[in-house]
């Protein structure tokens, strides 16, 4: 642009680039942190992505198998002389109950669902064998949000109420893409208030945190071995020999989880699994939420309607857009916006690792290039075009 005599402009049409940055710096993180998760929910898809890799290598890691929770697997070799696969034999279930009662552990967890009756009816015998156990014994219950007919649902509320004890929900969140990520929520009006991980915990000795939804996963331990010592069932059914009293040895004062470990049943992508496309049993992701209640562990994930969140967007925002308006005429506004890129990258990945919280950082990397890109192009209009040294925010 020219004036009147035909030379360069040299005086900014707008030399006050801290209103246009602020403004635009609230208008941005109104974008990206109130219209952008409303209106186009699908972009932060990318957000779990980016968490799952996160999670996948920088979750926390145990020297060895988890001190307080073991898993007791049912498999096909279990059921091998069974006429019926599902549901469970309810005598074997006894027999089962019994067998780990006599190991010692705190708390028996029966991941197994109470909905429907396996012939013959050896319900007596599963009831009989819970109440005579020494150790707490934790059901776990479907809700509202599983889809079983009525009559299930009227069946496994009559079952658990003969029974006595305390029954939580099955809390496994699946995603969109079928990733379990979250602990479910409760379901309002739910007769199951509290979930089946936190009964857990609490028969444990453990007051359960349950305000952090994001599961804290474990990796696989540094000696390689199990995350959790897994015994199968058909060890602990049968007469007690020197290689299965060590296993029974070590459920003693644990948590023990009793589930289905099948091949093509109640199976799942975790963050920890989903880059193989393999999958986890329900009864093992359970291990891992009751083990991240008893050690107290976390992952913090700042939601896009929390006041943190709209204060860092409104940082970068308002530091991206005088980046590229001071650099508007230079190609070392790319170089900056790369550097930006590697330095969120490395802050979102310390901050994970080091206090284990989840950043936005797809959208701050959003905010950071529009508020650049902006910057840029609003500065070559209203600021000045002369090359002379001045004030970097008025150049």
């Amino acid at each position: 642009m020219s004036n009147d005599t035909g030379t360069l402009r040299t005086r900014a049409l707008f030399p006050r680039p801290f209103l246009l940055c602020a403004v635009f710096a609230v208008l941005s993180t109104l974008l990206f942190a109130e219209i952008v998760p409303r209106y186009a929910p699908g972009l932060l898809r990318f957000e779990h992505v980016l968490g799952d890799v996160r999670t996948s290598y920088l979750a926390d890691q145990l020297p060895s198998q988890h001190p307080h929770v073991a898993v007791v697997s049912i498999t096909d070799e279990t059921l091998k002389d069974n006429k019926v696969r599902q549901p469970i034999d309810r005598a074997l279930l006894a027999r089962l109950v019994d067998a780990i009662d006599a190991a010692g552990p705190k708390v028996i967890g029966i991941d197994v669902l109470l909905a429907r009756t396996p012939p013959p009816d050896n319900e007596d015998l599963l009831i009989d064998a819970i109440k005579r156990a020494k150790a707490q014994i934790v059901l776990a219950a479907a809700d509202a949000r599983i889809d079983l007919p009525k009559a299930h649902f009227i069946q496994q509320e009559k079952l658990i109420a003969a029974i006595g004890r305390p029954a939580g929900y099955i809390n496994l969140a699946t995603e969109r893409d079928w990733v379990i990520r979250f602990k479910a929520l409760p379901l309002a009006g739910s007769p199951y208030p509290k979930s089946f991980a936190a009964l857990l915990a609490a028969g444990f000795g453990i007051r359960p945190e349950e305000s952090y939804r994001r599961i804290a996963w474990l990796r696989e331990p540094m000696d390689r071995s199990d995350t959790f010592l897994t015994v199968p069932a058909e060890i602990l059914l049968k007469a007690p020999d020197a290689a299965s009293q060590n296993l029974r040895a070590g459920l003693k004062n644990k948590i023990v989880i009793i589930g289905g470990l099948f091949p093509d049943i109640d199976r799942h992508l975790t963050p920890l699994t989903a880059r193989a496309n393999e999958l986890q049993p329900g009864a093992v992701i359970h291990a891992h939420i009751a083990a991240e209640m008893v050690d107290g562990r976390r992952i913090i994930q700042l939601e896009t309607d929390s006041l943190a969140l709209k204060l860092a967007l409104l940082v970068v925002a308002a530091l991206a857009f005088l980046i590229g308006w001071r650099f508007r005429h230079t190609s070392q506004g790319l170089l900056l916006g790369s550097l930006a890129t590697v330095a969120i990258i490395a802050v979102d990945t310390f901050v994970f690792w080091r206090w284990r919280i989840i950043l936005p950082i797809v959208l701050a990397l959003l905010a950071w290039f529009l508020s650049e890109f902006t910057g840029r192009y609003i500065g070559r209009w209203l600021g000045a075009r002369s090359t002379g040294r001045s004030k970097w925010f008025i150049k």
